[in-house]
């Protein structure tokens, strides 16, 4: 019969079944093989006390792992979406503000051309050339009395 106790201990302090040879009883001798009733033992050791890590996934209950993985996943799909949406966002912005300084850069240079256009010196010379005089020196000031 398997005796457990004549094993060598393996790391995780479990006898090691390839450490002896099984031996037989006297009706089994012409097989070569074990029976049933000597390996049972096998079965009926205990389980290793588990440690750490396998101590905290042993007490999860597999419906409570998955269900956390997924929570993960949709957690960790949103932020990634999240710095996507941001990113493009944040190139769409600097897009608008290019646009923006371009759209000022091309008022004031139109609007410089309107001033040159419309300017006193422009009109004084456009008077000039129809002919009309300059008030060469103004008078003094009118005074109304009420």
């Amino acid at each position: 019969m398997y005796n457990p106790e004549k094993h060598i201990l393996n790391s995780f302090e479990e006898a090691d079944p390839a450490s002896e040879p099984v031996r037989l009883e006297p009706s089994r001798q012409g097989h070569a093989l074990p029976g049933w009733s000597d390996i049972q033992g096998l079965n009926q050791r205990k389980s290793a006390p588990l440690r750490g890590g396998a101590a905290f996934l042993g007490r999860i209950s597999t419906v409570r792992f998955a269900l956390f993985v997924v929570g993960f996943g949709i957690l960790f799909t949103l932020y990634v979406g999240h710095v996507h949406t941001t990113r493009r966002i944040l190139s769409e912005l600097e897009r608008e503000r290019q646009e923006n300084l371009r759209l000022h850069l091309q008022y004031n240079r139109l609007k410089g051309d309107f001033d040159q256009m419309v300017g006193p010196s422009v009109i004084y010379e456009r008077a000039h050339a129809l002919g009309l005089v300059t008030d060469p020196a103004p008078g003094p000031p009118v005074e109304i009395e009420e």
